[in-house]
């Protein structure tokens, strides 16, 4: 935001250098990003009239001008600019005058015509970049007089990053307030009387809110006997140094009022609207406006519209409408101050791709109180400035209050918050200074209660005054103090050695572990199909693309994972912990998780890096992965099922539960999503409850006595369906297996000649072993054969001869 000097000392006095203001500001929290020097009067430039245009014989686009500037003689000139005109008032740069660009005049012959001088636009005179056309000038400025003269003196302008939660600081009233809490000096506000005469307002327009919701107050003005006109040279000014360009009086005056208090505001042509109505209400599917970019835009039904009668008029808090915008001709005006739903406006932002400094004012959030203000300061300025007079009255549709808020303050807490040391005196002061109300508490005289005026959205709790304390205070006066830590007795710090006992774990195996930010996009979430009824949005996001808590682990995931692809990074194993979000029942819940991804041919020796990565062998290391993890923090119980989910290949995904309760999920990547990122193969990716891996982490295993009898060793190959998994055979061996089966293993699956069409071969190795004796063929041969008649009974398999 572009902060001229001389428009906040309007409002608030201080003597400083723009250094030490600067200095001032950033440790109070409001960045100045860089100090620009403007209007350094250029020697030899003077103001020039022009008292003849006529067309230039050998050029269309060329004009040729008579420019009276203080001598005997007008100078011919050649110009081009669009906005030449007999009787204006323009910079002129006479013959040997050097323009700020290093850019002498000379006199030229231009098409065959003479040219003794240049008139200026205002990026030729190093005031701005703006070259639509000429720089106007006030038309009573005297031809000839120097620039110093009508420029005044060199201007200072602060370019400042403001955060997005301190909207009331996108105005320069909203700034000297900060100045004057940080001088000790008073705030002055401008005058809003406007002088109202004639019918009532209601009399001439009529206002309906059909949507409450996304628009919770509107106020409209009506004002008659508008003339049309340039706007004074102080606004003007004070406008080119804010950034934006004049237009008319009218409109200059609304955009003078945006950036004085931070209020937006639109005036409507009156004559041009149906009947004098005005409806804010969502579009109809299909309705089109032409906005006044001259951009004809389609709407759709969750865009809010300012409509008349008839036809949409204005995007809600972004932009107007071409039909009904002020021109030379217009007499009535109807005034538009409102406030409207951030959420709203953000969509509407973000869907029209229409950004402008009214809907970078609603996405943040204005004062709802201060709307019929900037209305009133408006319908001042129109009526000194534009000769009009207002109806009297103003329409004033509202459809909530203002909840009051009042936060209770802690002078010891703001001390032991802070480290500075202050007085309950102190304290007070640099609240009022912000135009807090404080007040000792009914119950408790050495507790504050503070009355947070409406401007200030982002004070609910104690620490907001503390923060607030601080600023005033000088974030770069907080002293310096050695690091407390207090000793807790009988703490567990059980969680955080298991936690780090699971990260040295996944880096032990060849992870490397990742952050991501806990905020992600709507589209992001949409991508992976990620449930709308579950996810939490911030009411006013720093971005759209961090406007919702993230309700998974693994978009981010797979993110990271393609940014490293896209970088030449062709293999990677990564790990994050993290929290994920989910509202269920109205309730936002949060948990912890950890989420594995990998790509690349990760699991090979380095020497057998060159064949392609299939997606089963891919699927097996990351299945693999989670078993070691498994077995490094004592996790037992628990087994794989298929299932599937949006994010994976379909049949490619399985179900980790433990203990009958679902865990997490981990499968290849879905190749739509895949090729979406630009993978050259297959990407594996899981997610995992992290509090199970963290509970028995620090078990003791049961001892076993080793060994010291023979193992025997058999051998099953079953034929089965396509359908069946290996959970389901595991379940049968373990109901029938005595207590003497040590292990079983799936050490082959075979498909092809000779088994059968949607059939399989699952081999399975058995090691038999007893710890008191050795063991007999013929019982361990009883037992195997079980084995297998149970297994074949229940799932319809048969034994597959060697």
């Amino acid at each position: 935001m572009r902060v001229p000097i001389c428009w906040l000392k309007d409002y608030v006095d201080f003597d400083d250098t723009p250094e030490r203001l600067a200095e001032k500001l950033t440790f109070a929290g409001l960045e100045v990003e860089a100090i620009e020097r403007i209007g350094s009067p250029v020697e030899g430039v003077v103001a020039g009239k022009v008292v003849e245009v006529r067309p230039h014989p050998k050029a269309d686009r060329l004009v040729l001008c008579s420019v009276e500037y203080g001598k005997d003689d007008p100078a011919p000139v050649v110009c081009g600019a669009p906005n030449v005109r007999t009787g204006g008032v323009y910079p002129f740069a006479p013959v040997g005058v050097t323009l700020p660009g290093g850019m002498k005049i000379k006199k030229a012959k231009l098409r065959g015509e003479t040219s003794l001088g240049m008139l200026c636009a205002e990026d030729e005179l190093g005031l701005s970049d703006r070259h639509e056309g000429l720089m106007e000038l006030d038309g009573t400025c005297e031809p000839g007089a120097p620039m110093h003269e009508w420029m005044g003196p060199e201007e200072v302008v602060f370019e400042l990053e403001i955060t997005p939660n301190r909207p009331d600081c996108l105005s320069i009233m909203g700034l000297a307030r900060e100045v004057a809490a940080l001088y000790g000096t008073s705030l002055r506000r401008p005058e809003t009387d406007c002088g109202e005469a004639g019918s009532a307002v209601d009399e001439r327009a009529a206002v309906e809110v059909a949507d409450p919701g996304g628009c919770p107050r509107y106020t409209a003005r009506v004002l008659s006997g508008i003339g049309i006109g340039p706007s004074p040279d102080w606004m003007q000014k004070r406008l080119r140094l804010a950034g934006l360009r004049p237009i008319n009086n009218v409109v200059d005056i609304t955009n003078f009022v945006l950036f004085e208090s931070g209020q937006p505001l639109h005036a409507f042509d009156l004559d041009r609207l149906e009947g004098g109505r005005v409806v804010v209400r969502r579009a109809a599917p299909g309705e089109t406006l032409t906005t006044l970019d001259g951009v004809e835009r389609t709407l759709d039904e969750d865009t809010l519209v300012i409509a008349d009668g008839a036809r949409p008029l204005a995007l809600a808090g972004i932009m107007g409408g071409a039909d009904s915008e002020i021109g030379g001709d217009t007499e009535n005006v109807l005034l538009e101050s409102a406030a409207f739903d951030p959420p709203t406006v953000r969509a509407c932002t973000r869907r029209l791709g229409l950004h402008t400094d009214s809907s970078y004012r609603f996405q943040r959030g204005v004062d709802i109180e201060g709307v019929e203000w900037a209305s009133r300061r408006a319908a001042a300025l129109l009526s000194s400035i534009a000769g009009g007079t207002p109806a009297r009255g103003a329409i004033d549709v509202r459809a909530r209050d203002t909840e009051s808020r009042t936060v209770r303050c802690r002078p010891e807490a703001i001390t032991r918050l802070t480290g500075i040391e202050a007085g309950p005196d102190e304290v007070r002061s640099a609240l009022e200074s912000l135009e807090l109300v404080v007040r000792p508490a009914d119950d408790d005289p050495a507790v504050f209660e503070v009355d947070v005026p409406s401007f200030r959205l982002d004070l609910h709790r104690e620490v907001d005054l503390a923060e607030e304390f601080a600023r005033i205070h000088g974030l770069d006066r907080i002293p310096e103090a050695t690091p407390r830590a207090s000793i807790v007795e009988d703490a567990d710090h059980g969680r955080v050695r298991a936690l780090d006992r699971c990260r040295h774990a996944l880096t032990g195996l060849g992870a490397r572990e990742i952050m991501n930010y806990t905020l992600v996009s709507k589209e992001l979430l949409d991508r992976f199909a990620e449930p709308e009824d579950l996810r939490e949005v911030l009411p006013h996001p720093i971005s759209s693309d961090q406007s919702i808590l993230r309700t998974s682990l693994i978009p981010q995931m797979v993110e990271t994972l393609g940014r490293n692809m896209a970088r030449q990074e062709h293999e990677a194993v990564f790990f994050e912990t993290g929290k994920v979000f989910r509202c269920t029942g109205g309730e936002l819940a949060e948990c912890e998780r950890i989420a594995l991804g990998m790509m690349g041919p990760v699991g090979r020796a380095l020497l057998d890096r060159q064949r392609t990565v299939e997606p089963e062998e891919m699927f097996l290391w990351m299945k693999g992965l989670i078993g070691e993890l498994l077995r490094h923090q004592n996790l037992e119980g628990t087994r794989f099922d298929r299932v599937d989910a949006p994010a994976f290949e379909p049949g490619g995904a399985l179900v980790l539960s433990a203990s009958g309760r679902e865990i997490g999920r981990m499968g290849l990547l879905r190749a739509k999503l895949a090729r979406e990122y630009r993978f050259n193969g297959p990407a594996a990716v899981a997610e995992l409850d992290l509090e199970p891996f963290l509970n028995e982490a620090f078990r003791v295993r049961r001892v076993r006595t080793p060994a010291v009898y023979p193992a025997v060793e058999r051998d099953f190959a079953f034929v089965v369906d396509c359908a069946v998994t290996h959970a389901q055979i595991e379940d049968e061996i373990r109901n029938e297996a005595p207590d003497e089966l040590e292990r079983c293993e799936l050490f082959d699956i075979f498909k092809g000649r000779g088994i059968g069409e949607d059939k399989k071969s699952m081999a399975y190795r058995f090691v038999y072993r007893s710890g008191d004796r050795t063991l007999r063929d013929e019982e361990v041969n009883r037992w195997h054969d079980s084995i297998g008649e149970a297994v074949c009974g229940a799932l319809d398999a048969q034994i597959r001869e060697a």
